[in-house]
C-alpha cells in the first residue's frame, strides 16, 4: 500500500488554465488593449453620444429664425386740417401751404429751483425751457413765438417768451431753432403750434418739482 503511493507520479507545479498566476497575468494585457481602444477613438475624431447631442442641439439653435425687430413708427403727418397730438420729443411732418418740414420740440429744460424750505415743502414753480427745431424743409418755412402756446392741465394759460430770436426761418435743406421759455407748475402741461392761426400740432409733457 505504501509503495503504491510512493510510485505514483507527482505532477507539482501544473495548474489549471485560467486560474492563479496566469488568471494574473491576463488583466495587465486586458487593460492595456482598453486604453489603446480609448487612445485609437480620440485619435479618429469619434464624440461620445453626448458631445454628438451638445453639437447637434448647437446646430439646430443656430437653424432658429431670429426675429427682425418691428419696424419705426412712422413720422405723424401734421397739417392746418389734421392737428397732430404728440408727446414732447415727438417730431411731426409737417406739410404747409408754403412747404414741407420735420418738426419737432424738446424740453422742458428745467431751471434751477429753489431748495425746500425749514418744512421741506418744495416749490411750487420752476422756469421750464422749450426748443422747436425746423428741419429739411422743402422751402422757406417761418416760426415765431406767436405762433405757439402752452397751458396747464387746469386750462391756464403759461405765458411763453422768446430766448433769442422771436422768428425764425429754416431755408430749403437747412434747419431753423426757436427757445421758447415759460414758468410752469409741477402737473401736466402741453404745448401747441398754429400756423395761419390754425393749430397743427400738440406736444404734452410733465413738469416734476420733488
Amino acid at each position: 500500500m505504501n509503495a503504491a503511493r510512493t510510485a505514483a507520479p507527482r505532477r507539482a507545479g501544473l495548474r489549471r488554465p485560467g486560474s492563479g498566476r496566469a488568471r494574473s497575468a491576463l488583466r495587465p494585457a486586458a487593460l492595456a488593449c482598453a486604453a489603446l481602444a480609448l487612445v485609437l477613438t480620440g485619435c479618429t475624431g469619434e464624440s461620445s453620444p453626448e458631445h454628438k447631442n451638445a453639437a447637434d442641439t448647437i446646430k439646430d439653435l443656430g437653424a432658429v429664425p431670429i426675429p427682425t425687430p418691428p419696424p419705426a413708427r412712422p413720422t405723424p403727418v401734421a397739417d392746418e386740417q389734421h392737428l397732430q397730438l404728440v408727446a414732447m420729443g415727438d417730431t411731426v411732418q409737417a406739410k404747409l401751404p408754403e412747404g414741407g418740414a420735420v418738426v419737432s420740440a424738446s424740453g422742458p429744460t428745467q431751471g434751477d429751483t429753489a431748495e425746500p424750505d425749514a418744512s421741506g415743502k418744495v416749490p411750487e414753480r420752476t422756469t421750464g425751457t422749450i426748443t422747436v427745431t425746423v428741419r429739411q424743409a422743402t422751402a422757406p418755412v417761418t416760426i415765431s413765438a406767436a405762433d405757439f402756446s402752452s397751458r396747464d392741465d387746469q386750462g391756464a394759460d403759461i405765458p411763453l417768451t422768446a430766448t433769442g430770436p422771436a422768428t425764425v426761418t429754416a431755408a430749403p435743406g437747412g434747419t431753423a431753432t426757436l427757445t421758447l421759455t415759460g414758468t410752469y407748475q409741477a402737473g401736466a402741461a402741453q404745448l401747441t403750434w398754429r400756423h395761419d392761426g390754425k393749430p397743427v400740432t400738440v406736444w404734452d409733457f410733465t413738469i416734476e418739482l420733488d
